[in-house]
């Protein structure tokens, strides 16, 4: 049986690369990401599950949210008035699987997901993608395989793979969208300091 890729609708893909921009911009974020760094200049928390002494379905229990994943999960919590970002350390020892994480939980939250489902993984997953590479930023950075990509932006060679690959689906589509030449401006501007 084929491998079939679910796609999101293109509305969605949109939502989430203008809000990946604004990211950028509010944040004055450059490549390579740091997503700990991101979470906290949002103002959220962020634990790492060995420092917690539990396990990742305990802390599931403790806070009420059902994951079907344990690589981390995030939830509001009320008692400090902001969101909470748990990173299972414990079975990902891979620097960057953590960090894209991390992006991914950023992803839920700011795409405001309120259950765990098929469709809000996927979102978030593209969310964590496309904010350490966006397409745009790969042709600026004159990135020609993915093996750049890793060393450009600091992602694994999965990231990077799936990230070149959107990149030369991208390629295909003439013009930019509003929020990528917003991006390629702060980055180019960035970049001249």
């Amino acid at each position: 049986m084929e491998n079939i890729r679910i796609q999101l609708p293109k509305k969605l893909y949109n939502k989430i690369e203008a809000d990946v921009t604004e990211l950028y911009i509010m944040l004055d974020l450059v490549p390579p990401l740091k997503p700990g760094e991101i979470a906290r200049k949002l103002g959220f928390v962020v634990h790492k599950l060995s420092k917690l002494g539990c396990t990742i379905d305990e802390v599931c229990v403790a806070v009420g949210v059902n994951k079907t994943r344990n690589e981390g999960l995030s939830f509001f919590s009320p008692d400090i008035d902001t969101y909470v970002i748990v990173v299972n350390d414990v079975d990902i020892k891979n620097k960057e699987r953590q960090d894209f994480t991390i992006m991914h939980e950023i992803g839920h939250i700011r795409m405001g997901h309120k259950v765990d489902s098929m469709l809000a993984e996927m979102i978030a997953n593209y969310y964590a993608a496309y904010a350490f590479a966006p397409s745009v930023l790969i042709y600026d950075y004159q990135c020609e395989d993915f093996g750049m990509l890793i060393e450009v932006f600091n992602i694994s060679e999965e990231s990077a793979y799936y990230s070149f690959d959107r990149f030369v689906k991208w390629c295909s589509i003439s013009g930019y969208k509003p929020y990528e030449i917003k991006l390629r401006k702060h980055i180019r501007a960035k970049r001249n300091c």
